[in-house]
């Protein structure tokens, strides 16, 4: 009886120890990681002036699943929870505590705009939450990394592409007159920014600046005083539909540039497809990329994109294949997917930050060629972009070198 006894409790302190394991091992796991999933969360415009962004994070999830139904992260799923703010700040603010005090997110994974995740920055990084892979191409993401280290973007910064089409005038055209139509915030100033920068001595080719409301109806009036300044060059720092209204205006009104520059957000075949429908002359547009291009004959082959339309075709059937937003959404997924691998066998929230911020990888979706490359000095994740120009087939060509985004 006494053996018997002896060996209960003997089995009940192993019981005992097994659990207070458990409960150290549970106790230790940052919000949002269990033994079977790690979620993430964000903020997208899926209704609102930017809607046409809306299409990213169902990309994203798409991705996400297919990876699920072949693989771990050390044995956990990955589960991505996104809300609409509609690109308003003051939504973006409760839904990013929503998800992280109700649903305990552990990372804010490719939430999208600048205004929209400016305004959370400081509470996510009060509170190292990560706020990570950041679907906007401002430069306060890499700049300003020691006031806010659990922030880190993901795109080529806006001042850097802003610089290349600095550049690229300076070099291809003679005493241009340039007209700018700006989203009045700060990502059309951080872009505006970057073309002054490119052009150098030559910023005084600028004749006319136009800002625009995100909220406005249209852009009429800003495009009937660009063409009224004598700009033969329209430069256009707006979101898609803005960016399209602008194009078919100008058209509308007789503008004819011999150069439209179309920022890299916008420039999405399915967005220019959508211009041309709507009678916009865009023979003379031009822009840049990073991400390699669905509807290029020449890159049909590449193995990037089988995987990218194979994705597609079985987790994302009703999304549009040719729109680069969803190559987008899927490269930002492949990145996220790179971070969780690297950030411990039991992730944490620190661990995701030390991947992401000394990460050297080829990301499948993006041109070949550019590398996502980050340091601890160093957090701007992609610094590379190709020109392309319109073709008169309705689609894009890439041209020129491999430029760097120098700041």
């Amino acid at each position: 009886m006494r053996r018997r006894v002896k060996v209960i409790a003997a089995a009940l302190a192993v019981a005992l120890v097994a659990a207070v394991g458990v409960a150290g091992a549970s106790s230790k796991a940052d919000p949002g990681v269990s033994s079977k999933s790690i979620l993430i969360g964000g903020t997208f415009p899926l209704s609102g002036p930017a809607s046409l962004y809306g299409t990213i994070p169902l990309a994203e999830k798409a991705y996400f699943d297919w990876f699920n139904a072949r693989s771990s992260i050390h044995g956990r799923k990955v589960d991505f929870k996104f809300l609409d703010d509609g690109y308003d700040p003051s939504q973006t603010v409760p839904l990013t505590r929503q998800l992280v005090e109700r649903d305990h997110v552990f990372a804010i994974f490719n939430s999208l705009g600048t205004a929209p995740q400016l305004a959370v920055r400081g509470y996510l990084n009060q509170r190292k939450v990560p706020q990570v892979l950041v679907a906007t191409g401002d430069s306060f993401w890499g700049a300003q990394y020691k006031q806010f280290p659990w922030t880190l973007g993901y795109q080529p910064d806006y001042p850097g592409e802003g610089k290349i089409y600095g550049l690229y005038i300076r070099s291809h055209l003679k005493s241009p007159k340039i007209g700018v139509l700006m989203q009045n915030d700060a990502y059309g100033k951080n872009y505006l920014a970057g073309l002054r920068a490119g052009l150098g001595p030559r910023k005084n080719w600028i004749v006319s600046v136009q800002p625009f409301d995100v909220t406005a109806p249209d852009v009429t009036q800003q495009m009937l005083a660009l063409k009224a300044s004598g700009a033969n060059v329209f430069v256009d720092f707006a979101t898609p539909s803005p960016s399209i209204k602008s194009l078919v205006t100008a058209t509308k009104i007789g503008w004819k540039p011999t150069l439209e520059i179309v920022n890299n957000v916008s420039a999405s075949v399915t967005f220019m497809r959508l211009a041309a429908a709507a009678g916009a002359d865009i023979s003379k547009a031009m822009s840049t990329t990073y991400l390699k291009d669905v509807t290029d004959p020449a890159q049909a082959g590449d193995a990037g994109l089988k995987l990218y339309k194979s994705i597609m075709a079985k987790y994302y059937p009703k999304g549009n294949v040719n729109d680069a937003n969803n190559l987008y959404g899927m490269s930002a997924a492949w990145a996220m997917i790179w971070g969780l691998q690297h950030a411990g066998k039991t992730p944490t929230r620190a661990g995701l930050m030390r991947a992401l911020t000394h990460m050297t990888a080829k990301d499948p979706f993006l041109v070949k060629g550019i590398v996502i490359r980050t340091t601890g000095r160093d957090h701007y994740p992609i610094e590379q972009q190709k020109l392309i120009r319109w073709l008169p087939a309705n689609r894009w060509q890439v041209f020129g070198k491999l430029y760097n985004n120098a700041r």
